[in-house]
């Protein structure tokens, strides 16, 4: 066993102990548990009947209540308009150069960030107690991974989230095509530019990115540069580090493409995942909802259904994702140097505030929406202006709160929270917020269930992950691969559905309008789902995240 301390090396006897040796776990995960000698990856594992345990009475619409809605603010009076700020917990993180944000210690729901948590947090981080012990151990057995999973209860239904994607291995060329036309890749797809003039075709995916960063010792370098036709089929893919370009059936094809979709999942579980969606769209909306916005506030009412329990989601992204040995850093292959530079990037890029319908695409892509061949642009398309009316009706009803004090102190705090990124929130106009809190719905709903259904990608070894070994990059390593799978449990747990009534907060206790509104966006979301349900049996290749009927209300890790 590897140990760079007594204290490690008692550690390491310890968790063996307790979470290998004495546990019910079938003998051939054992063996292979014992292999990797990782108390941290040990520990992790047998967290899976925490997870099962927090799924078992998920919290329901109704569980958003008019009464406990008061973070940052006390009563001074009867009246529902009755505020004065109070004070509320903060937490300040340096996570880049460029980037460092505030996320609030508590959320209206869920009670403080406990010293408890704060202690196990920094524990399970300590390189003392915890060091970062890499492996580079390969199962080459998707059978004997499943089963592994299976008896450390990270599968589906259990752990595990369930997925409605089906026929999705992500090994044929096919396959690997919907990765980045009809699934999370969609987003790479989308910000190409320029039409490609190679002579492998119209489409193309560059993670070059990726390339000049550090990696840990036993890691591979994950730049690529991956080319489509314009019939959305993979035909080269350019390894940056070794300089070759491989083509479909040649020697090293496979390999390639296992490093194409190895290197665009880390990408985009570090930047539109984590980055855009949790640390920027959804925590700046909480938080500044919350400091400037009085809970009567007509704004914070519309907010509020989208920012439950985002704070403590937050907190959990942000302690188990972004710092220095943290799942993420163990999982990736990257020294944490880097993976700073990556958040760094992430947030200088950053575009998520820019209104999605407003978006432009180059011509190739522009021609794949016309022909119903590229539905991330076109179904968000939809989505958001239903939100945006949904938006706009709902200020039209508030009248000159829209823009009082409290809003624009509001408005004003979420565009500084943008400041150095590559779209910065423009200066205040009645257009402009109603863009602003749209952005906002979207991202938090249905651009998470696109970037943040992650199963299908975690599954397997075979299919993604956050590294390839130097010595077998043919598939995720043993070690990533449980650690990764620990990451698509937080995902697991739920939100309350958009798709329902909220009966206990809109029109309690606040306007009736809201209540008349809400009913009206309600109705349209059902409209659409059965739009999205329709083409979806049309189309030659399913996509199904755009469904406002899978949408939850807010931000789930």
């Amino acid at each position: 066993m590897s140990c760079l301390n007594p204290l490690n090396l008692l550690v390491d006897c310890l968790i063996d102990f307790a979470a290998i040796d004495a546990s019910d776990l079938d003998p051939e995960t054992k063996r292979w548990l014992h292999k990797i000698k990782d108390s941290t990856t040990i520990f992790a594992v047998k967290q899976a009947d925490g997870f099962i345990e927090s799924v078992q009475d998920p919290p329901t619409d109704a569980d958003v209540k008019t009464e406990l809605i008061n973070l940052g603010w006390k009563k001074t009076g009867e009246g529902f308009d009755e505020w004065t700020k109070d004070r509320v917990m903060k937490i300040s993180h340096n996570i880049s150069p460029s980037f460092s944000t505030v996320i609030l210690g508590q959320d209206d729901l869920f009670g403080k960030y406990t010293v408890l948590e704060k202690i196990v947090g920094v524990a399970t981080r300590n390189r003392l107690l915890l060091p970062l012990e890499d492996h580079d151990l390969v199962l080459g057995d998707d059978e004997l991974a499943a089963r592994i999973s299976d008896d450390l209860k990270f599968e589906m239904g259990k752990a595990l989230p369930q997925t409605y994607n089906t026929d999705f291995n992500m090994l044929t060329d096919e396959s690997f095509s919907r990765i980045f036309f009809y699934g999370m890749g969609s987003v790479l797809i989308a910000k190409q530019e320029e039409v490609s003039s190679s002579e492998y075709g119209p489409f193309v995916v560059d993670l070059k990115v990726l390339q000049g960063l550090s990696y840990r010792r036993k890691y591979r370098k994950l730049g690529s540069r991956i080319h489509f036709n314009k019939d959305q089929q993979p035909t080269a893919i350019h390894d940056y580090d070794t300089g070759k370009t491989y083509t479909p059936g040649s020697d090293g094809w496979e390999n390639a493409k296992t490093l194409a979709k190895v290197g665009a999942f880390l990408l985009m579980t570090a930047r539109e995942h984590l980055t855009w969606t949790h640390l920027v769209a959804s925590n700046i909306a909480t938080r500044e909802s919350t400091l400037n916005l009085a809970p009567s506030h007509p704004l914070r009412r519309l907010l509020t259904v989208f920012t439950f329990r985002a704070t403590e989601v937050n907190l959990a992204a942000f302690d188990s994702l972004v710092p220095n040995t943290s799942i993420l850093h163990r999982s990736a292959g990257l020294k944490y140097s880097s993976l700073v530079d990556v958040f760094e990037h992430s947030y200088k890029s950053c575009t998520i505030f820019e209104p999605f319908a407003d978006r432009k695409y180059n011509s190739a892509v522009q021609e794949l929406i016309d022909e119903d061949k590229f539905p991330f642009a076109s179904q968000g398309k939809a989505y958001y202006e239903i939100v945006r009316d949904f938006v706009k009706d709902w200020i039209s009803k508030c009248g000159e709160a829209a823009s009082d004090a409290e809003a624009m102190a509001f408005y004003n705090a979420v565009k500084a929270g943008t400041k150095g990124m590559k779209y910065e929130i423009p200066e205040y106009s009645a257009e402009n917020m109603i863009n602003v809190l749209s952005s906002i719905i979207f991202t938090v709903t249905g651009y998470h269930e696109l970037i943040g259904h992650v199963v299908d990608y975690t599954l397997l070894p075979s299919r993604a992950g956050f590294r390839l070994t130097k010595k077998d990059p043919s598939e995720v390593d043993f070690q990533s691969y449980l650690l990764t799978n620990v990451i698509s449990a937080s995902t697991s747990v739920p939100m309350p559905m958009l798709m329902q009534k909220f009966p206990n907060f809109f029109g309690v206790g606040g306007p009736e309008w809201e209540r008349t509104v809400w009913d009206s966006f309600h109705t349209k979301l059902v409209a659409q789902s059965e739009k999205v349900q329709a083409a979806d049996k049309k189309r030659a290749v399913e996509y199904k995240y755009f469904d406002p009927a899978r949408f939850e209300c807010s931000v789930s890790v």
